[in-house]
């Protein structure tokens, strides 16, 4: 049986050798992808041959002939905040300075235009690799928020939130995914990010450091 943390070091290792500079380089690998694009494919590559009877339940797909008939979506870009510009941050500061941009960008998986797990690709000096595969619930929620292709995931890692982020007339709006007890937006509610940062700052007050 082939585990889903399996699965993932698979990735790792074996998808920088499904391009091969020539048959006369056929026991050296090719670099590492230098496109999100191309390492999301080759992942998705790599997941097709690794994924059997026993395991395709766990990564969000419906039946072995869903991961063959598996394709890329548009992509999600990421921004995290941190926590460190939740305690500093301000009322009247530019919340736009609070976002940092994510070595991550999440690749949707469809099947028939229906959002069924994703590929996480992160950016290293190198080139690109995949970092994660899965997360099912999360992708369909982000993508199932967003309203157009330019709107991007924006999150928290310390609290394990996650949010669409959109730009109406030049203001930061979140849409939380899912509903939240620190949270008084309901999921699907999109208001701007000043909403949620006051929301959530008694969290960001209290918070020890230990995972939420």
């Amino acid at each position: 049986m082939t585990s889903r943390r399996g699965i993932l070091a698979a990735l790792a290792g074996l998808v920088t050798t499904l391009a091969l500079i020539s048959p006369a380089a056929a026991s050296t690998p090719a670099p590492p992808p230098r496109s999100a694009l191309q390492a999301a494919e080759n992942a998705i590559g790599v997941l097709q041959k690794l994924v059997n009877e026993q395991n395709y339940k766990s990564l969000g797909f419906d039946s072995l002939d869903e991961v063959k008939r598996a394709q890329l979506a548009t992509p999600i870009q990421v921004y995290n905040i941190g926590l460190d510009k939740l305690k500093g941050y301000q009322a009247g500061q530019d919340p736009n300075t609070l976002l940092a941009p994510s070595p991550e960008t999440i690749y949707p998986v469809t099947v028939d235009g229906q959002v069924k797990t994703g590929v996480m690709i992160v950016h290293k000096e190198q080139g690109y690799e995949p970092s994660g595969f899965g997360n099912a619930d999360i992708v369909k929620r982000l993508a199932g928020n967003r309203h157009n292709e330019g709107e991007f995931a924006v999150r928290i890692p310390a609290f394990n939130m996650y949010f669409v982020g959109r730009r109406v007339e030049d203001r930061l709006v979140l849409v939380p995914i899912v509903n939240d007890p620190r949270l008084k937006v309901e999921q699907g509610q999109a208001v701007p990010i000043e909403v949620v940062l006051d929301q959530l700052k008694p969290y960001v007050d209290a918070y020890n450091g230990l995972p939420m």
